[in-house]
């Protein structure tokens, strides 16, 4: 009974992994919507200055200026562009800081609520993922580690 039971819970959390990386590419390709056609990224971002009161790291600029694609920026960093300079009308909006997805309603709708509501989810898959205690840890697409066998299935 208890092999059953594992093994839907490791079906379950490989579905949710799913939905955290098909998410992902909607947050690119709402992200990439703001840029306009015919620019490159690296022309519509913003300062080094502005993008650090985004509250993204050093490491995180750097990252975000060696590469010309949001192919390859993970949901924190697609989420805090969206936050600082897709939607900046919005800047102070409440939902942007629940951590809470429980408190994010279904009757709250709208392009900010979504997002909160990917952020979150990707941070609960996270947080299960690096408190697993397997062995043979490698990097994933979401930034969170997992076996290689469960890998294997998700690619």
């Amino acid at each position: 009974m208890a092999a059953s039971s594992g093994g839907k819970k490791q079906r379950n959390f490989l579905q949710l992994h799913r939905l955290v990386l098909d998410s992902t590419r909607v947050l690119r390709a709402k992200f990439d919507s703001f840029v306009p056609t015919g620019t490159t990224l690296q022309a519509w971002l913003p300062s080094d200055k502005d993008l650090r009161k985004a509250k993204l790291s050093d490491k995180q600029i750097r990252h975000i200026k060696q590469h010309n694609k949001s192919e390859m920026f993970d949901i924190s960093v697609l989420t805090s562009l969206l936050r600082h300079f897709c939607y900046k009308a919005d800047l102070k909006h409440p939902l942007w800081d629940e951590t809470d997805n429980n408190k994010v309603v279904p009757s709250l709708t709208g392009e900010i609520a979504d997002i909160v509501r990917i952020r979150n989810l990707r941070n609960e898959v996270c947080f299960i993922c690096k408190h697993l205690m397997l062995d043979n840890f490698i990097h994933c697409a979401c930034t969170c580690y997992y076996r290689v066998t469960i890998c294997k299935i998700l690619y």
